[in-house]
């Protein structure tokens, strides 16, 4: 069960994977994402009636309205976890208890946990608190767990996650027809704007907040401001492995009711995203290495594994393209006399 700080114990985390491993695990097509649920705005605090006699207080500036969902600082909301096929459609919930790692970071503050982990339908819900104000990442990483794969299947999945060097081993060692034991490691991470009711002397703008990394085995480093994407713009990111940027690695972008896009890293690890359309997108990118016998030694779901994948999301929220300026006026001048009518 998971503790304070939202791990799982080892022991927990053991014996649940041993469970799963007995099974096939789901379709490498799968993907898990991380969804808070925000408010649309934030609701503007009533100024405090002055006492009798007292001086009028100076209204506190209000805080300005965004164009993206906001929740108000020492609130709380709730954060959708879940995983499937065909985003943003949930599939299926994330057993509690297979949470080693959950938790909501804002600003340079101390990470706090996401708590009251509970499966409900299609999805898992957590508490995010919000003890603070600015950009908020939340980040929620799994404990491994062993899969076996089809061989049709991660062949496919290899191939779109660009694992080529798996690929032609799988190749050499003619193991193309067999099926896959994985131990995966996934992870998933999202944005949320957090915001005072009341611009303050400490106010901070959650939309100019910039992404840093969770130290996640894999993860998508945002390279923009990730509140104010714009439909028509270009979304720049990092792919990271270890902490260290990933070449070569391939970035899948699932858009709802449209087939995913593929978008590979160059010799930095960075790609260009184009945002075509409005509306929720999830990014996708996984890695792949044969285990070594020094993994047998780092836990029971390890022994028995021939493969290790990492995978991880990043969910995005893309606003509306920018409204086009209206042209300034002409500046006003002299009218030029009219001209005379020859005699």
């Amino acid at each position: 069960m998971p503790d304070r700080t939202g791990r799982v114990s080892p022991g927990g985390a053991v014996c649940l994977a041993i469970v799963m491993a007995a099974v096939a695990g789901p379709s490498p097509a799968a993907e898990l994402w991380l969804h808070p649920l925000l408010p649309q705005a934030v609701a503007k605090a009533a100024p405090s009636p002055a006492r009798r006699g007292a001086r009028p207080v100076r209204p506190t500036p209000a805080a300005p309205a965004y164009p993206f969902p906001v929740a108000l600082a020492g609130e709380s909301s709730i954060v959708e976890l879940t995983k499937g096929e065909h985003y943003p459609e949930p599939g299926a919930p994330i057993p509690p208890e297979r949470i080693d790692r959950s938790f909501v970071r804002l600003g340079g503050a101390r990470p706090m946990p996401l708590t009251s982990a509970k499966a409900d339908g299609a999805v898992t819900r957590l508490e995010a608190n919000w003890a603070g104000q600015g950009l908020a990442t939340l980040g929620v990483l799994l404990a491994p767990e062993a899969v076996t794969v089809e061989a049709g299947e991660f062949e496919t999945f290899l191939r779109e996650a660009g694992a080529t060097a798996a690929v032609a081993e799988r190749t050499k060692r003619k193991e193309t027809r067999k099926a896959a034991k994985t131990v995966t490691v996934e992870s998933a991470r999202s944005f949320a704007g957090i915001s005072e009711a009341r611009r303050t002397a400490s106010y901070v703008d959650p939309a100019k907040g910039v992404d840093e990394p969770l130290g996640f085995p894999l993860e998508i480093l945002a390279g923009a401001p990730p509140l104010l994407l714009r439909a028509g713009a270009s979304f720049p990111a990092t792919v990271l492995l270890d902490g260290v940027p990933a070449p070569g690695a391939v970035v899948k972008a699932h858009a709802p009711g449209e087939p995913p896009a593929f978008v590979t890293a160059d010799g930095e690890g960075r790609v260009v995203l184009p945002l075509e359309r409005e509306g929720r997108l999830l990014l996708a990118t996984a890695s792949v290495r044969r285990t070594a016998k020094a993994d047998r030694a780092r836990g029971e779901v390890w022994k028995k594994a021939d493969w290790e994948v990492r995978r991880t999301t990043l969910e995005l929220l893309v606003l509306p393209a920018a409204p086009v300026p209206a042209p300034a006026p002409a500046p006003k001048g002299k009218k030029p006399a009219p001209k005379k009518k020859p005699a």
